[in-house]
């Protein structure tokens, strides 16, 4: 019964959390932080230590269905269409907190490993903002939200190599290892990611139904409909049609097979990658991004309650849609759950939290600003909203620092 003690315990921080949320009209997230934070050690005295394993299958569910909602084929377009804005765009927080973290007597290694963290932008805070304001269907709207996306997928390359290193560094006293070496594992780590993302689009297009990939963006030849990565996508397309792939694949696309089926490759991809020295919340992304939703093609209706119904992008993407819904708010708990509060501090962290905002945020705006402006050529109001969208930053900066 303590399991059963435990889980009603967590929905309850949940769901008053989500209720807050929703009164107040702010992001749920700080709620989940905050009530998680309050709950455990004031309320219902959890040990953190129980939190551990739901906390992973929580980001693993998040970072899935943030992979799952992003198009890979239009991420690619969208990589090399923003290249610039997204580098320009990227380099003024990293500028910014790098200078912040000095002046606030960090470390020279600390303030580059604040300055990649940074980099990162937050999609779902600049939608909701751009949304709310009718401004979604602006060019500088799509423009900040397509290079967001690069720039958080820039962070998370960086940051997947750079703090690891970092804490080897830090573990070794700095004698054995010297802070050049940090390069070499962040390299190291970016070509890890590179091949276990080879792994899962050749895992995907073999295994999942219908699976198909589109080349049919306006990037490099390589990309093109008639480059070498559709030839290798056809060829290994042609391979599915042999005798025994194919029966395979119509088996796998009934939804009560697909749904376990998909969950095994969310978890064993990531038990893979974890043994390549990977985060698994990284590789639940990358799987979210193979599995997208030419992969699961509906060519016909079927009745939704009908046992044989196959599985689709639609009702998969709802399935995981409540589970990361209510599964995992349990990570941002469990970061609650390890905060301390200490009062006496608590002037000091705004202090430095105000000129650390303020100094990134002005490099933010006007190098998002003028990559607006120079690049893309965007009128002065356009370039204007463009740097105003790219403000908000990711929760990966607060959870990592």
């Amino acid at each position: 019964m303590e399991f059963v003690q435990l889980l009603t315990m967590l929905m309850a921080i949940i769901f008053v959390s989500k209720v807050t949320a929703k009164v107040t009209g702010t992001v749920d997230i700080l709620w989940y932080i905050l009530f998680g934070l309050i709950g455990t050690q004031y309320v219902f005295h959890i040990d953190p230590s129980l939190l551990e394993n739901w906390s992973v299958l929580g980001i693993i569910f998040i970072m899935f269905y943030a992979g799952w909602k992003e198009d890979l084929i239009a991420f690619i377009a969208d990589l090399w269409k923003n290249k610039w804005i997204a580098l320009i765009g990227a380099a003024g927080p990293f500028v910014g907190a790098f200078i912040a973290y000095n002046l606030l007597n960090f470390t020279l290694q600390e303030s580059i490993v604040a300055g990649f963290i940074f980099t990162s932008t937050a999609i779902p805070y600049t939608i909701g903002v751009l949304r709310s304001l009718g401004l979604e269907q602006s060019l500088a709207a799509k423009t900040a939200t397509s290079s967001a996306v690069v720039d958080n997928f820039i962070s998370v390359l960086l940051a997947v190599g750079i703090l690891p290193a970092y804490a080897l560094l830090v573990a070794n006293g700095g004698d054995a290892i010297g802070f050049n070496d940090i390069w070499f594992q962040l390299l190291e780590q970016i070509g890890l990611i590179v091949f276990a993302f080879i792994i899962f689009g050749i895992l995907g297009l073999l295994i999942l139904p219908d699976a198909r990939m589109h080349m049919r963006m306006n990037i490099p030849h390589v990309f093109q409909q008639n480059g070498a990565m559709a030839q290798v996508t056809y060829f290994i397309y042609k391979i599915r049609q042999a005798p025994g792939f194919y029966e395979v694949s119509k088996i796998m696309s009934n939804m009560r097979i697909g749904i376990p089926m998909t969950l095994l490759l969310v978890f064993g991809l990531a038990w893979l990658a974890d043994s390549l020295g990977l985060h698994p919340a990284i590789t639940a992304y990358l799987v979210g991004l193979m599995l997208h939703v030419d992969m699961f093609h509906e060519t016909k209706i079927h009745n939704p309650s009908d046992a044989e119904t196959p599985i689709t992008y639609k009702n998969l993407g709802v399935f995981f849609y409540f589970v990361q819904e209510w599964i995992g708010p349990i990570f941002f708990i469990h970061l609650g759950s390890q905060l301390i509060a200490n009062w006496s501090q608590a002037g000091t962290v705004i202090f430095y939290a105000l000129i650390a905002g303020i100094i990134i945020a002005f490099f933010q705006f006007w190098s998002a600003y003028f990559a607006g402006r120079k690049t893309s050529g965007l009128p002065e109001y356009e370039a204007t909203l463009l740097g105003l969208g790219m403000l908000p930053y990711d929760i990966i900066a607060f959870v990592v620092l």
